[in-house]
């Protein structure tokens, strides 16, 4: 038993020894704890999670390359590769579609995994939970290995980089990044928590680095903690061999549960439904606004009906088109919030449909939070908005009317 010392107050931490007689972690920083210090339990609730099985999976990962940079999949590993050539100027990306929310006051835990390439000059490998404003990052550059925290504070992205001879909890001079490794990052935001990052090791969590902003800072540490995942390789000047890194799985979590909160929104035909509606037609169509596209907008229900009379024996199906092509006019919901942006008759082809029931004369349904957690909104690296669009279907010439709801995270 020791002691640690921080900003002036002792800490009681236990080292304890394991059947291999290797050190294990206990005390504040231990992965016992979530970013909260409080005891971890098995009570999470996945926000996101990624394995590259049989496909790049791009309807979870949008990717950009830039020169010669490229991706890979690699169907024997069941993981996708970026890679970049010796020349200077290459990059390629890969971000998942969607932001995952967060909510004040739990701990978010992030396990990525990877194999990185040999550190090199000219050479720089970041993954881990960021956009290009803001974000908690690792990263190889050159042959230095950093933990970053990236912020948009001040209106333009400024970085806090702290290298590996510099962590504070464990340097981990074992650490070879060029090996398969999962990152784990958790963090408490509510504008000015602690950040802790480090890695999964024999199915121990090994803290390596921790920021700390309360009661250190005057500003919140990052803009916003509603981010996507990322990997990205680039070359920053020629050179030695050509390099890859190697994405294989991602999973983002809330530790204590998820609860939606805020009212639920609607967009649609409501009573002015349609008549004599035998093929498939578009009630309701909502996107994120411009600008907007940072978000988190989680359908959150369904309101279908169809005719007046149950005698008649129609019935009609309803479906939930993501991305279809479609023609008509967006206008601004008319919650005045500025996020959404709805469309109630126009025309459409195509689309994935990624939810669909029947109805004989009205139906209504609200997504559980897994549910609508999974149809949220994304956008592509670019910030073009998925768009859900809600058709509805009659067996027979009839009436027929329908509404989509959503809940906005910011």
């Amino acid at each position: 038993m020791g002691q640690v010392v921080r900003g002036g107050e002792q800490f009681e931490t236990h080292i304890q020894a394991d059947h291999r007689g290797q050190l294990l972690q206990q005390g504040p920083d231990s992965g016992m704890f979530d970013a909260f210090g409080r005891q971890r339990f098995s009570q999470p609730f996945k926000l996101f999670d990624s394995m590259l099985r049989y496909s790049k999976r791009t309807d979870q990962w949008d990717e950009k390359t830039v020169g010669s940079g490229a991706t890979n999949y690699l169907t024997n590993e069941s993981s996708l590769e970026l890679t970049v050539t010796t020349a200077s100027g290459d990059s390629a990306l890969r971000r998942t579609r969607r932001h995952f929310p967060y909510q004040p006051g739990k701990s978010m835990l992030v396990l990525t995994s990877f194999v990185g390439n040999e550190p090199m000059q000219g050479l720089v490998q970041e993954l881990g939970y960021f956009d290009d404003e803001n974000g908690i990052i690792l990263r190889a550059d050159g042959e230095e290995i950093e933990l970053v925290i990236r912020s948009s504070v001040t209106g333009s992205p400024v970085e806090t980089a702290v290298a590996q001879s510099a962590w504070n909890i464990d340097t981990f001079p074992s650490f070879d990044f060029s090996k398969a490794n999962i990152l784990a990052v958790d963090f408490e935001w509510l504008g000015v928590g602690r950040v802790r990052a480090g890695f999964v090791i024999d199915g121990e969590m090994r803290y390596c680095h921790e920021f700390n902003h309360a009661n250190n800072i005057d500003t919140v540490y990052m803009t916003s903690a509603i981010l996507p995942l990322s990997y990205r390789i680039a070359t920053t000047s020629t050179i030695a061999s050509p390099a890859r890194l190697k994405q294989i799985c991602s999973n983002v979590t809330s530790e204590g549960g998820y609860q939606p909160t805020g009212p639920i929104y609607t967009a649609g035909r409501g009573v002015d439904g349609f008549t004599a509606i035998t093929s498939e037609t578009m009630v309701a169509a909502i996107r994120m606004a411009s600008g907007r596209t940072d978000n988190v907008i989680i359908p959150a229900q369904v309101d279908a009906s169809v005719g007046g009379n149950p005698a008649s024996n129609v019935v009609a199906q309803w479906r939930l088109r993501l991305n279809p092509t479609i023609s008509g006019t967006w206008l601004p919901a008319s919650n005045g919030r500025g996020n959404v942006e709805v469309m109630s008759s126009g025309t459409f082809s195509g689309g994935t449909i990624v939810g669909a029931g029947l109805v004989a004369s009205r139906s209504s349904i609200e997504f559980d939070p897994e549910s609508g957690i999974e149809l949220a909104l994304g956008q592509t690296i670019s910030g073009v908005s998925d768009v859900i669009a809600l058709t509805v279907q009659c067996s027979s010439s009839e009436n027929a009317t329908g509404l989509l709801g959503w809940r906005e995270v910011v």
